[in-house]
């Protein structure tokens, strides 16, 4: 079996699906391998290539989203346990039996409700600021095109590396189509 030649570049994954694999590109091919996994691209065959770094939209929209809901919460946590309070209180002293105590209790859960909005309200805020710096964050993402085929190599972040190994791997090409 003939040897592909000295590599010409090499990217490792560091972290994300692909994390403790490389790829390694040869004169003639792209390698992609791990411990369990190798898959051998022929330049020949490779169409486009194609990296681009996006945010996440969608995750920043669920996080911007989660943090008005935290506000909204908190903004009808007070008024509805001041409410309810006062409301219990009324029905409390109306009497025990029948439909003024069937309201107490209802009075009593809403205020039980308003007290624990603000907890709820934190874990969106949390949940949202979660979501919002993953989508802020984005990925780098390398496609390589082949025909009847495409294969994607995301990482997490804007990645220079992974753009530097995209641009050798199109010099690359740009050589072989001449």
């Amino acid at each position: 079996m003939a040897e592909p030649g000295p590599a010409i570049a090499r990217f490792t994954f560091e972290r994300g699906e692909f994390r403790g694999t490389h790829l390694t590109l040869f004169p003639t091919c792209l390698v992609h391998r791990s411990d369990n996994h190798l898959e051998t691209l022929p330049l020949g065959g490779v169409t486009a290539v194609r990296v681009s770094f996006e945010r996440d939209t969608r995750k920043l929209g669920w996080g911007i989203g989660l943090v008005v809901a935290a506000l909204l919460m908190l903004a009808i946590a007070g008024p509805i346990s001041t409410f309810a309070a006062g409301a219990a209180g009324d029905m409390a002293s109306a009497g025990t039996q029948g439909v003024p105590r069937a309201l107490y209790g209802f009075f009593r859960t809403l205020e039980a409700l308003g007290s624990l909005l603000p907890i709820a309200a934190l874990a969106c805020v949390i949940g949202g600021g979660a979501l919002g710096a993953l989508g802020w964050i984005g990925r780098t993402t390398l496609l390589v095109s082949l025909p009847g085929a495409e294969r994607l190599y995301p990482v997490r972040g804007r990645d220079t590396l992974l753009l530097d190994f995209a641009e050798a791997l199109s010099e690359r090409l740009m050589l072989l189509r001449k």
